[in-house]
């Protein structure tokens, strides 16, 4: 039996990145799947592990971490240590920034336009919403022209932007055209993980689906 175990919904991009780095990283695990829009998270057994009642929740043995960005870090540190995620402090430090902009500008910016609509509460996005999502992805556009979000060779924020981007890619309702160097990142990222679209691929276009059932195009 694995010790790693990923308690997740393929529907949720944070979830989504867990999943790839496990499979980019090679290790074994065990996926439980948590349908967050059933309310699964709020069970007392869901709460005993995370009583924050979000997802993903990677455990290891003994161990709970309950932020995505904290447990693909851990899971190179711990499991495989590499360039990916590298023992110096520069280059981590390098690393955590473009994770600190991921979770709050690009998918923060991206997540204040799609989850009203996913969440009922309108079907449609304001322009000044647009507008700021479109200055996040102009940054991570100048991010990627080295071949990845931080230079040319990939590290473990290549496989938390990817969540994020796939996501923004299914929903359909930016044009990403201009966006020249993030669209040839996004191709090659897809290529290099490992059974990519179970992991990831099919999670966000359901993501998609869910956007535009209420979305007004």
């Amino acid at each position: 039996m694995p010790t790693l175990e990923l308690h997740g919904f393929a529907v949720s991009a944070p979830s989504r990145a867990v999943h790839m780095a496990l499979n980019l990283l090679e290790l074994e695990y065990s996926f439980i799947n948590v349908n967050i829009l059933e309310g699964a998270t709020r069970t007392p057994e869901f709460l005993a592990i995370n009583p924050q009642h979000t997802v993903p929740v990677l455990v290891d043995g003994d161990l709970t971490i309950t932020e995505s960005r904290a447990a693909i870090t851990y899971l190179v540190s711990q499991h495989k240590p590499s360039q990916l995620y590298p023992a110096c402090a520069k280059k981590r430090s390098q690393i955590d920034q473009r994770l600190y902009f991921n979770i709050g500008t690009f998918y923060k910016r991206m997540g204040d336009c799609v989850f009203p609509v996913c969440f009922g509460k309108t079907n449609t996005i304001d322009d000044e919403k647009k507008e700021a999502l479109k200055e996040a992805l102009m940054w991570f556009n100048q991010m990627t022209i080295g071949g990845y979000v931080l230079g040319s060779s990939m590290t473990i924020a290549d496989v938390d932007f990817l969540a994020t981007m796939s996501t923004l890619e299914a929903c359909n309702f930016l044009d990403l055209t201009p966006y020249k160097c993030a669209k040839v990142w996004s191709q090659n990222m897809k290529k290099q993980i490992p059974n990519y679209a179970e992991c990831c691929g099919k999670g966000a276009a359901s993501f998609g689906e869910w956007f535009n059932a209420s979305y007004k195009h």
